[in-house]
């Protein structure tokens, strides 16, 4: 979507920004803070222009801000909430939710401090006189609103992030938007199901929770990360909060910052179930609670000071060791040592040679409908097998496990070994995607409410339609003309069993052509020599009277459905430098022709990863395509993928598209850093760098 189109979807919230600075400009406040202005009464709202009868305040209050360093801030968070409501709801009903919710979060919140002012609570007399400018109430009831809308897991995320920052700033600030704010969110909370035609069942909800293993672990490392926050909050503040004064000392800040580390590797350790972080998080929570609860004892026979914030404390304390001791079950996945001698069932269990050949062993006898599914079998993945005779090969790196093709499925179905793969990723507090996915595959996500992004197109050969005649086929015909005239022919071997020299050259010209580049030999789904030496695998030499290897392709076998061996598929592909010109032309087609001699059905080219052969380039893409065509611009120099792509169109194959299968949006740059890592494992910090910088200039 084009930026234009972005604008022509927002139209109110960029008006009401573009108010904001524009009166901003012409009174001033821009550059002079309000507070300074006589006028500051007559246009800002709160407690006592309300009482005093000022009630056009809340119509002049929301276009203006306090400082000019708060006008930012005010317009950049409310173009993030009105935006985003009205981006789902649309402009009409949008702009409703944002003036109704903002009349009730200052109306409401204002009239609440004032008679809370009637009483003892210190906090509540401060704030009683403060003014406030700014539509952040509107933008928070209208976002909480279009949350209703919203497909899980996003729902809550939004939900569960303004809630949280809410609530935060209210305990530990306390200023008076604060309770405006949760005002209004409580308001969006109420109203969102009504609004956008869901009914509402809050008591289900909380009567009946169904709470996955992987809720838990978020819960309960959702309490470390908020412990870590709130702790930094109450180093940084120095006022008096609802609950009490809330201030630091400036002296320990080392100490602070000790806690901060502990409370985020106790939430990493949480968020992946790990058994002994849980033991730690139970062990630290409950002895804080302790002398928390020892403390009271003390205030309750009158030997210490009664204080909110520790009353909060035990509340808050209380609450994360429940969950903890309430989700212990969700807390059991070992550590790097007990994967050691996990079950090949579990996510990160070491691999060995016998998990290799076991699914290798039912790959070739079940076959696959993904025709690049023998790069399952390399050695450098590990293996998840399912209850049945299923098996997923897959990478697990930065907390992500990628599986690669489609699952290999004897008696249950491809999708239901794919249910049961992302269930243990899940299980084993690891983040599942799919990587180089058929289109089948990709339907079955997509009826899961995943997403399918295309990553490459594989290129397909029909073989018993094959034949190089015409004008479109010029360029494999100019290449077979050209190697009759020089003596070069192809042969076939599988590498083992090819003459010594013919090995040495092949071992000779690979070697060469991964010290040419920059950065280091990519993996992952691009094989090398090492896969090639597999005794299933082909290699096709071009070799000249003299015994000169001018290139070398190979070729792994595609095991269809049943288990036979229906066709090939290139992979690794190297010419010799300055050797003769149509190496790879005369390899592939060659080789097409003896394996269409052979009674073979098809031939895959691979698919050029970040390299897609579009027929119609004006279409819109989209923001994830956008990127994925970026990242392809800036390896091309090195890896070519690309011009890969333009290559293989000279053998006039059909595309089909392979997709990288993740769960939402939200995980799209963590599944990008972990391919990334994937492909370019040994790349040393230095070499990635200077890819970026070349990129840049």
């Amino acid at each position: 979507m084009t930026l234009s189109a972005a604008v022509r979807r927002i139209p109110f919230t960029l008006a009401v920004a573009g108010a904001i600075l524009a009166l901003g400009l012409v009174t001033g406040s821009l550059w002079s803070p309000l507070e300074s202005k006589d006028w500051l009464a007559d246009v800002a709202y709160g407690p006592q222009a309300l009482a005093e009868g000022r009630w056009w305040t809340l119509l002049t209050g929301p276009f203006f801000a306090l400082a000019p360093w708060q006008y930012p801030v005010v317009v950049g968070f409310f173009v993030l909430l009105s935006g985003l409501a009205e981006w789902r709801l649309g402009t009409r009903v949008a702009g409703l939710c944002v003036v109704a919710g903002q009349l009730v979060g200052v109306t409401v919140g204002c009239l609440s401090v004032r008679a809370l002012a009637t009483t003892d609570w210190v906090w509540a007399r401060e704030i009683a006189d403060d003014l406030d400018l700014g539509f952040s109430a509107g933008g928070m009831f209208a976002a909480m609103v279009a949350s209703a809308g919203l497909r899980r897991p996003w729902r809550g995320r939004v939900r569960g992030a303004l809630l949280a920052y809410t609530l935060t700033s209210l305990t530990f600030l306390g200023f008076l938007y604060d309770v405006e704010h949760l005002v209004a969110v409580v308001a969006g909370l109420l109203a969102g199901p009504w609004v956008v035609g869901r009914r509402p069942a809050p008591l289900r909800g909380l009567l009946r929770p169904a709470l996955t293993r992987q809720d838990l672990r978020l819960g309960a490392a959702g309490f470390f990360w908020l412990s870590a926050v709130v702790t930094l909050i109450a180093q940084l503040s120095d006022r008096e909060g609802p609950f009490g004064r809330v201030g630091g000392d400036p002296q320990s800040w080392w100490w602070v910052l000790v806690l901060v580390a502990t409370d985020l590797v106790i939430a990493q350790g949480l968020g992946r179930g790990r058994r002994t972080w849980w033991r730690v998080a139970v062990v630290l929570t409950g002895l804080t609670w302790l002398g928390e609860v020892v403390t009271i004892g003390f205030v309750l026979a009158g030997q210490a000071d009664s204080s909110g914030l520790l009353w909060l404390s035990v509340v808050l304390d209380s609450t994360g060791l429940g969950i903890l001791v309430w989700g212990r079950h969700a807390f059991r996945n070992p550590g790097r040592r007990g994967l050691r001698t996990a079950s090949p069932r579990r996510i990160g269990a070491l691999p060995t040679d016998a998990h290799r050949q076991r699914a290798r062993d039912l790959l070739v006898g079940h076959g696959s409908a993904n025709r690049l599914s023998w790069m399952t079998t390399w050695p450098q993945n590990s293996w998840w097998f399912g209850s049945t005779d299923g098996a997923v090969a897959y990478r697990l790196t930065s907390g992500v496990a990628i599986g690669l093709c489609d699952p290999i499925a004897g008696s249950a179905a491809p999708t239901t070994v794919a249910d049961e793969f992302v269930a243990a990723v899940r299980e084993g507090g690891a983040t599942p995607c799919l990587f180089s996915s058929s289109p089948d595959l990709a339907a079955w996500a997509r009826d899961r409410g995943w997403m399918a992004v295309q990553v490459a197109e594989e290129a397909i050969i029909d073989l018993p339609e094959l034949t190089f005649r015409g004008k479109k086929w010029q360029d494999v015909r100019s290449a077979f003309n050209q190697a009759e005239k020089n003596g070069i022919g192809v042969s076939l071997y599988r590498l083992a069993d090819a003459p010594r020299s013919i090995r040495v050259q092949v071992a000779a010209i690979c070697d060469e052509w991964v010290h040419e580049k920059s950065l280091p030999e990519m993996g992952f789904t691009l094989g090398g020599l090492e896969e090639a030496a597999d005794p299933d695998v082909w290699i096709a030499v071009a070799v000249d009277p003299d015994m000169t290897v001018h290139g070398v392709t190979s070729w792994m076998p595609i095991h269809g459905p049943g288990g036979g061996v229906a066709g090939w598929t290139l992979d690794l592909m190297r010419r010799l430098p300055g050797g003769f010109r149509y190496a790879m032309e005369l390899l592939i087609a060659g080789s097409c022709l003896q394996f269409q001699e052979q009674g073979y059905a098809v031939v895959s080219l691979s698919g050029a990863p970040l390299a897609n052969a579009r027929e119609d380039e004006s279409a819109d893409q989209g923001v994830v395509d956008t990127m994925l065509d970026r990242m392809g611009e800036m390896l091309e120099p090195y890896y070519g993928f690309r011009s890969l792509q333009a290559f293989k169109a000279k053998f006039q194959p059909r595309y089909e598209p392979l997709y990288l299968l993740v769960e939402d949006e939200g995980m799209l740059p963590f599944a990008g850093l972990a391919i990334g890592r994937a492909y370019l494992a040994d790349a040393t910090l230095g070499q990635l760098l200077s890819l970026s910088f070349t990129r840049r200039g």
